[in-house]
Parts: C-alpha cells; structure tokens; sequence
C-alpha cells in the first residue's frame, strides 16, 4: 500500500484533517462515525472504527497497566 498523506488545518479551536478515501473505504468507515486513537507505544497510533467492546478491553488494560506498573517495571529489569 503506498502512503496516504492527509494535510492538517485550523477550524475554531480545533485541528482537523480529512481522511483519504482509501482509508475510508478499506475501513467501511460513514461519514459521522467515531474513531479511535490508540497509541501503540512507538509514537504513533493505530485508528479503528470506534467499538464500544474495545473501548471497554481498552479502558481495562490500562486500569491493570497501572495498577501494576511496579511489578511490569521489576519484570523489565
């Protein structure tokens, strides 16, 4: 897949951009529909169509994420 470029621009307070077309259609993605913005710990993010399911396993990973950063930190080491 070659890369898709989109172009950021002011609106109010806001920054937004456009999503390129084959983004959208490779994602099945309406117009008015929620997206996610994962981060996947290299500086960048991953964007999904919005699931509340994943929303939810999302929000739980990182109550666990946090509630034992100590213990994955020691692991690490």
């Amino acid at each position: 897949m070659p890369v898709l470029i989109s172009k950021t621009r002011a609106q109010g307070a806001s920054v937004v951009t456009t999503l390129p077309a084959e983004v959208v259609r490779r994602l099945a993605i309406p117009a008015g529909q929620e997206l996610e913005w994962i981060e996947d710990g290299m500086g960048g993010f991953r964007v999904v169509p919005h699931a509340p399911d994943t929303a939810e396993a999302l929000e739980v990973h990182e109550q666990v994420m946090a509630e034992y950063d100590a213990v994955f930190r020691a692991l690490a080491k």
